[in-house]
């Protein structure tokens, strides 16, 4: 009689996984969301705040090219706790008085406004440069939203003159937690140097 012999393999086949390691390996990866997780995100908020004072700054920096280029004083104003940021001639329709040439061609007049992120704020650092003006459209030029620019509260300007130098003043981009990146201008050579991220202690 024929008997058919059935080779056993030396191998059992792969069991799943049970029901407890599946918890226990949830568990591991919860605990280490947990740990690396917040610090994560507080890095990519920092950034963002660090991202924000870098575009205000390059805004000052255009104020400070404008007067130069144009041979006109120019104006940075930021809206007081709120968004908003302007470059604008010191007077809304300037004269060839404070032009180095004197020739009307030479003169080229460049309004710019730029507006932070959702939950992002201007600041003064010191209550005495806060201010706390009012402009009138004519103020902001041709720009599109000139009407909902003059409806806004505004700091103090920041002087850039035609000859390179500025005004001594520092003020603060602020998340909705407190970080904050502090932006120092100085007045003899105009410079703009933005700081890094750093947490304001409740006053």
């Amino acid at each position: 009689m024929y008997r058919q012999r059935h080779k056993r393999c030396g191998f059992r086949a792969a069991k799943g996984f049970s029901l407890l390691e599946l918890l226990l390996a949830l568990a591991v990866l919860i605990a280490v969301s947990a740990v690396a997780v917040p610090p994560l995100m507080d890095r990519l908020q920092a950034g963002r705040v660090q991202d924000a004072a870098e575009s205000v700054r390059e805004v000052l920096g255009n104020a400070r090219r404008y007067a130069i280029d144009g041979g006109v004083d120019y104006h940075f104003r930021y809206e007081l706790n709120g968004p908003s940021f302007v470059a604008i001639p010191a007077e809304p329709e300037p004269t060839l008085a404070n032009s180095y040439s004197g020739d009307e061609s030479d003169m080229r007049v460049v309004v710019e406004a730029g507006e932070l992120d959702e939950n992002l704020f201007l600041r003064a650092a010191n209550d005495g440069d806060a201010g706390g003006e009012s402009l009138e459209a004519l103020a902001f030029n041709d720009l599109p939203n000139a009407g909902e620019l003059a409806g806004k509260t505004w700091s103090k300007p920041i002087l850039f003159r035609f000859d390179g130098t500025a005004e001594d003043r520092v003020f603060r981009v602020v998340d909705e937690i407190g970080r904050t990146a502090e932006i120092t201008v100085r007045g003899l050579t105009g410079a703009i140097r933005v700081s890094q991220v750093f947490e304001l202690e409740e006053q």
